[in-house]
């Protein structure tokens, strides 16, 4: 009998078929068989992300290499938060250093995070309800002068930033607040921590609060960009004006420099 027939290669060449589907469905290399997924086990935590609006290949970096993301600011976190201390942290982001933050401190309720995006803060509050958190996330921008600014909103949310009204950009109206008003509404009236990671706008902070983080806060770590004359060597200026030390610095790949600061 012959065993080339027409029928047996179609049978043959359909359990190739089937073969190699099924390798690729348990091995998990094809996106398009096995799709971006929404949860990201990252340093402990397990972190919510929306594929609908966060970037794909944003996603699967966090996934084949998770300990690199913002390694410099856990480093400093790691290095330098006072337990005990309350915590502020402006620029939450996708939660994965608030999370952190938070399973460090003695007291997980002492936590402001606040991020300005208003499509991030679903993910955040089932970030929080998965890990426990006792983290307060607050859907705010911080500014000055102002009672709304618009916060670009695109899928490269390790970007999203103030911008301009009218702007080609897509954008969110996003109300205002400060570092006083967050930690008197929190209740937090000394030695508190802040972190910010607010690409830029961690000079006006220190411009417009001067005399409140003079006062009130101990600690400052955060990822400070260079924008026109403001630099790391300007930010750190600044904050000896106002009583701190520097303490350390480092370089991050993205392009910013993670300063961290006491009284």
């Amino acid at each position: 009998m012959n065993m080339n027939t027409p029928g047996r290669k179609t049978v043959s060449i359909g359990i190739l078929a089937l073969l190699v589907i099924g390798f690729t469905l348990t091995s998990g290399c094809v996106g398009v068989i096995n799709p971006t997924p929404s949860e990201v086990m990252i340093r402990g935590n397990l972190i919510s992300v929306d594929p609908a609006y966060v970037d794909g290949t944003f996603i699967w970096q966090l996934l084949l290499n998770p300990n690199a993301y913002e390694m410099e600011m856990f480093d400093a976190v790691d290095e330098y938060l006072v337990p005990g201390n309350p915590v502020i942290e402006l620029g939450a982001g996708i939660g994965v250093l608030s999370a952190y933050i938070n399973d460090k401190i003695t007291m997980p309720v002492n936590q402001v995070s606040v991020e300005p995006n208003p499509y991030l803060i679903p993910g955040l509050l089932i970030t929080k309800k998965n890990n426990a958190l006792g983290t307060t996330f607050v859907q705010k921008a911080i500014g000055y002068g102002v009672d709304t600014v618009e916060i670009s909103v695109t899928s490269d949310i390790t970007n999203n930033r103030i911008v301009e009204s009218g702007g080609i950009v897509k954008s969110v109206d996003a109300e205002t607040t400060n570092v006083q008003k967050l930690a008197d509404a929190a209740g937090f009236s000394s030695n508190i921590t802040l972190v910010m990671d607010i690409v830029g706008y961690e000079h006006s902070v220190v411009q417009y609060e001067a005399d409140y983080l003079s006062a009130h806060v101990n600690t400052v770590i955060s990822a400070v960009y260079t924008d026109g004359r403001n630099t790391p060597d300007s930010f750190s200026a600044k904050m000896k004006l106002i009583g701190f030390t520097e303490k350390s610095r480092a370089a991050a790949e993205e392009g910013y420099t993670v300063m961290v600061f006491t009284k």
